[in-house]
């Protein structure tokens, strides 16, 4: 199901902020799958942004419980595996991935949903499991490249992250900075992150494939380590 009529009102506000100078949108350099602004970094915000961030949240958080609604009530009608795209994934979903890194291939399936607006781009966080597995799936319909990362809990990372990250400190291996962004998010069924209606997000790599995702949520970093896959290789299945 489309879900651009919900997200309109949040449209013309992330509009507003682009036109209040709000974010930098100097991205950094190198080539990213996802397109996310610069984070300005300010260390305080105009009144009337902080409530056009507030109704851009909102209007997500609403669209996620109308999702949850028809989930409840069983949907207008039976949805079909081919019909659905990453914007119309619902919590009990099932992801199929297709890769040749074992790390990341399997059949997963969604416990939680972040949906990420950031200018007129939405990007989705599934939060998966197969098993003891767990995975995040990171896309949106405007990009044809998309992340399928693991949890990294034992990183030890706080605040503000730096232009490299080394993921496992006991591991030599460093990821450079490709892009960082802010946006407003909405969060569904049990996805890990604490609440909150923005978040920070970037995006790092190392080679041609291996991909670093980091959520800062204040001072609390979320981070994800994996592969950048072709959305090709990705199909859903749905759950209800």
């Amino acid at each position: 199901m489309t879900i651009a009529g919900a997200f309109w009102v949040g449209v013309l506000a992330a509009r507003r902020l682009r036109d209040w100078g709000d974010n930098s949108r100097a991205l950094e350099q190198g080539e990213g799958p996802l397109a996310l602004a610069a984070a300005s970094g300010a260390p305080s915000e105009n009144v009337s942004v902080k409530k056009v961030r507030a109704r851009v949240a909102e209007r997500l958080q609403a669209s996620l419980e109308n999702d949850r609604g028809m989930v409840a009530a069983g949907g207008n009608a039976p949805r079909a595996a081919e019909d659905l795209d990453i914007e119309g994934l619902r919590v009990g979903d099932v992801v199929l991935i297709e890769a040749s890194d074992a790390k990341v291939e399997g059949d997963f399936v969604i416990e939680g949903i972040l949906r990420l607006r950031e200018g007129g781009t939405t990007t989705v966080v599934a939060i998966m499991a197969d098993g003891e597995r767990k995975r995040w799936l990171i896309g949106s319909r405007e990009t044809e490249d998309w992340f399928a990362v693991e949890p990294v809990l034992d990183h030890g990372l706080a605040g503000e992250p730096a232009r490299n990250v080394q993921p496992h400190p006991h591991q030599p291996r460093v990821y450079a900075l490709a892009r960082r962004g802010q946006a407003s998010v909405a969060a569904l069924g049990n996805h890990g992150r604490p609440a909150g209606s923005r978040v920070g997000t970037y995006i790092y790599k190392a080679g041609a494939r291996d991909v670093v995702w980091i959520e800062r949520w204040g001072t609390q970093i979320i981070m994800g380590e994996g592969l950048a896959l072709a959305r090709h290789a990705v199909s859903f299945l749905p759950g209800s």
